[in-house]
């Protein structure tokens, strides 16, 4: 027979094992729901993942797109780049070639002012033999001043190699224009005179070396003439330079414009 104080331990017990049950219940259902809550913290990270590996699908496919695009106007930028690179040589080239010209035409304008100032050197020397307002003076000084064919003919430049028929030719004219040359220094003025009217040896040299001055001027004079026919034609070039140069670099804004509306 059961006593009262077995009863007793009994309900005792019954109520432990209650509230053993209760908390295990308790613990089992937080273990659930924090599992469930962890299922679905993963079920949003996948569907964020899936819809960032979509994302990334989509812009590779844009990529490959844009790829190709650029491939197909690859051949175009790279003609476009060579044009303009060799339009910038072309004008650095002229530009070159025009400071060259316009240095040379300083130097030889510098050779020309030389030489006028040995001209009035040699005329100051020419008024010492031949004084200004002195008798025959007029004469004295046209003979001075006179440009003889002979002399010419013998201080024109050297040209370059010519076939041997066109050289016997020059030869020929050349040997009559001397013979021309030869009357025309007899001026009937200066035949005239007597070496007591003035010092003819000395008049002679000076005129000699104004001759050569003046044929030394007219060279540099030519080739002052060539040099600003080169700088004018350089110019030309550098406008057209310049021109086409203009054209490729608009050609070139308006293909990057192309190429950015289509990529976008």
């Amino acid at each position: 027979m059961e006593t009262e104080l077995d009863e007793e331990y009994d309900q005792i017990m019954r109520i432990e094992l209650q509230y053993e049950k209760n908390q295990l219940k308790s613990e089992s259902e937080t273990l659930i729901n924090d599992f469930d809550a962890e299922i679905k913290e993963m079920q949003k990270e996948k569907y964020r993942l899936e819809s960032d590996l979509k994302n990334a699908e989509i812009k590779l496919i844009l990529l490959f797109e844009e790829l190709i695009l650029l491939n197909s106007m690859e051949t175009k930028d790279k003609e476009l780049t060579a044009q303009l690179t060799s339009n910038r040589q072309d004008k650095g080239h002229i530009m070159k070639d025009i400071t060259d010209i316009t240095k040379k035409l300083k130097e030889k304008k510098k050779e020309i002012d030389s030489i006028k100032h040995q001209e009035e050197e040699l005329l100051a020397k020419f008024h010492e033999q031949c004084p200004e307002g002195g008798p025959k003076y007029n004469e004295i000084r046209r003979f001075y001043e006179r440009i003889t064919k002979k002399r010419r003919k013998a201080e024109k430049p050297e040209k370059e190699e010519q076939d041997e028929d066109d050289e016997e030719g020059e030869a020929e004219q050349e040997e009559e224009d001397e013979a021309e040359a030869e009357d025309e220094d007899e001026d009937p003025a200066i035949a005239g005179l007597s070496s007591e009217d003035f010092k003819i040896d000395e008049i002679e040299k000076l005129r000699d070396e104004r001759l050569q001055l003046y044929d030394a001027k007219e060279k540099i004079g030519m080739f002052i003439t060539d040099l600003e026919l080169s700088r004018k034609k350089m110019e030309t070039k550098e406008k057209n330079c310049n021109l086409e140069l203009g054209e490729t670099e608009e050609e070139i804004r308006d293909f990057q414009k192309e190429k950015m509306a289509k990529l976008n």
